[in-house]
């Protein structure tokens, strides 16, 4: 999978879709019968009391956004064979990352179902737990294709990874590298503008790091280009042959078909790709120790003096089928205020299972939502960081798949005797793409300005979207301004919203007929051919006779 389907995707995507599908397969017909041949085998070397603890796996794949997809490169330059030189290769998708993710959660469950099997056995020989790692890199933002990071490994942005990852930053150098041109490992130059000149230095920079780049690879390839390499490891070659534990043979995509390195193989830098990092290490090791001292304090009937670490529970309103959402930057821009109001208000008595909700932020408008912090089992304190930290987390976390307006569902995290929520109030239609319609007449003295829209203008009443981007094209010359938001858009064809204002007259042309206006609000509008309010949409902009 990681050959097919990440590093040299160049096969296509039903080629990686059937190295999934056979890794599934294997995980039904294979996987459980061999954990239970692993359990049987160490019975005679196990002591009386003896304890086992196995561990599981974490999903890899941070799946919030679009941007490992997007903005970063993990295949390998296709200069392995000429077969891959006219495609591209596939990206990490939310899908594909949520299938990976899936297939780690389906070996999880396997392994865990065998657990409880020999848990149960009335001939055990030794006590076993499961040791269940598998949330924790998403709560300390430990996963590849984090929104926190460029690509880069290691990253300063995200210290707390937990898997080796290959270095996928694919921008340039400079005063801004976000600015910069990108260029591809094949040393192809996009011919992006860049908004200013580079100095001789920063330039002299920029290919001193490609030339680098470049010679790292050389040196990759030069390194596994050898006899040795290229021969099969004998044993290996015999195991592979031989091994008949497995009840259905794997016959996985790939084996003993076409090899995409020519012999070459993946260097360590890349056959090394989803192993844990140290960070992994010390959390499967702090899992394992904590489920280890759960089961020796069973057996010795003091089970009480360990805490339970699975009181947790994360969960997402859309998994209930809610359709209120609200957009990220207005939850964003209020949840560590409300943790502040929280610290500064709670009970100081030594009052204990208090609540506190917030208001109903932006009520009124589609983004109408509130926070809440609920206090059980004779909890009275309270910490600020966690409440900032776990409200954080609900909201970049609770998305939907198909999500590039950013749109944020909410949801409710409980962390023992402490439940945080985010909670949208408002069902909406749910929408990709922000949208509208305009029309604009000639009165003579002015222009009669009306607007119907959904996707913008969320929470401002117009004010700091419409009328602002309005006013800075026309002038000072916006008058009789009206908005209003619709309780219930289906009755008004979906709209969210209405606006209206007068104009000086002509400007149509200049400041709406091209979406001008609009998209400096963060919107856009499609004309309307007749009268007022009919539904006839087609092209963008402003219609009418301004």
């Amino acid at each position: 999978m990681i050959r097919t389907c990440v590093i040299l995707p160049y096969s296509g995507e039903d080629a990686c879709t059937k190295v999934i599908n056979k890794a599934q397969e294997n995980i039904d017909k294979i996987l459980k019968g061999n954990i239970r041949q692993i359990l049987e085998a160490l019975k005679p070397k196990m002591k009386k009391n003896g304890i086992v603890i196995y561990s599981g796996y974490a999903p890899f794949f941070n799946t919030n956004n679009e941007d490992c997809a997007k903005d970063q490169r993990w295949a390998m330059p296709s200069w392995g064979s000429w077969r891959y030189w006219f495609g591209g290769g596939l990206t990490l998708t939310i899908d594909r990352r949520k299938k990976f993710n899936d297939l780690v959660g389906n070996i999880n469950k396997a392994i865990k179902e065998v657990v409880v099997e020999f848990q149960n056995d009335r001939n055990k020989k030794y006590d076993i737990e499961f040791s269940d790692w598998s949330e924790w890199p998403a709560e300390v933002d430990g996963q590849m294709c984090s929104p926190s990071s460029d690509g880069s490994y290691p990253d300063e942005n995200q210290p707390e990874m937990q898997f080796i990852k290959p270095n996928t930053w694919t921008r340039g150098y400079g005063r801004d590298h976000d600015l910069l041109r990108r260029r591809e490992l094949n040393g192809t130059d996009f011919d992006q503008e860049l908004p200013y000149e580079l100095t001789q230095e920063e330039q002299q920079a920029q290919e001193k790091s490609w030339n680098e780049l470049v010679a790292r690879y050389d040196e990759n390839i030069n390194l596994y280009d050898s006899i040795l390499y290229k021969s099969p490891d004998p044993r290996a070659v015999a195991r592979h042959r031989l091994d008949k534990r497995a009840p259905v043979p794997p016959e996985c995509p790939g084996d003993g078909g076409f090899d995409p390195t020519l012999g070459l193989g993946l260097p360590d830098t890349f056959g090394r790709i989803f192993h844990p990092n140290p960070k992994g290490h010390e959390t499967i090791a702090a899992f394992a120790l904590q489920n280890l001292a759960w089961v020796r304090s069973a057996q010795l009937g003091n089970r009480g003096a360990v805490c339970d670490l699975n009181k947790d529970e994360f969960k997402c309103w859309a998994a209930d089928g809610s359709k209120a959402f609200t957009s990220w930057t207005s939850v964003d821009s209020k949840y560590k205020e409300f943790c502040k109001f929280v610290d500064d208000k709670r009970p100081k008595d030594g009052t204990i299972n208090w609540h506190i909700e917030s208001e109903r932020y932006f009520d009124k408008t589609p983004d109408v939502f509130t926070f809440k912090v609920q206090l059980k089992n004779g909890a009275k304190d309270f910490n600020l960081e966690e409440c900032e930290k776990s409200l954080d987390r609900i909201i970049n976390s609770c998305d939907a798949s198909d999500n590039p307006m950013n749109w944020k569902k909410g949801g409710k995290w409980v962390r023992g005797s402490y439940e945080y929520s985010v909670n949208p109030k408002k069902d909406r239609e749910w929408m990709t793409r922000p949208d509208g319609s305009c029309g604009g007449w000639y009165k003579w003295a002015y222009g009669e300005y009306s607007f119907y829209g959904k996707g913008w203008a969320n929470n401002d009443w117009g004010q700091n979207s419409l009328l602002s981007s309005a006013r800075n094209c026309v002038g000072s010359g916006v008058t009789s301004w009206f908005f209003e938001y619709y309780d219930k858009p289906s009755e008004h064809d979906g709209w969210e919203w209405h606006a209206s204002f007068n104009t000086p007259i002509w400007v149509r042309q200049r400041c709406f007929n091209n979406n001008k206006v609009q998209r400096g609000a963060g919107g856009y509008t499609h004309k309307w051919r007749s009268n007022f309010g009919d539904q006839d949409y087609n092209d963008g902009g402003c219609d009418g006779s301004d």
